[in-house]
């Protein structure tokens, strides 16, 4: 009758394992697809946009993501995406 919360939070945990793996094979093949080859930029873009993702779908999956919070990680995945892009 009851189901015990580990296995829940178990399966949440896999899946969103499973979608950042999902989100950084995309971006490698739309990468690969678009220049030939894949560059160190390019893998931290695709990493910091996969993770931004991920947390952005955690968020918003719990209920906890208002429209200031998610501003902020906004800004914060800017600021990130501007300093990767200006490391050498």
């Amino acid at each position: 009758m009851f189901t015990n919360p580990l296995d829940k939070i178990a399966f949440a945990v896999g899946f969103f394992i499973v979608l950042l793996v999902f989100l950084a094979s995309l971006g490698y093949g739309i990468a690969l697809l678009q220049s030939g080859e894949v560059n160190r930029k390019s893998r931290e873009r695709i990493f910091g946009i996969s993770i931004f993702i991920v947390v952005l779908l955690m968020f918003r999956s719990v209920g906890s993501l208002s429209w200031v919070g998610g501003l902020i990680l906004l800004l914060i995945i800017g600021g990130w995406l501007f300093y990767v892009s200006r490391r050498a």
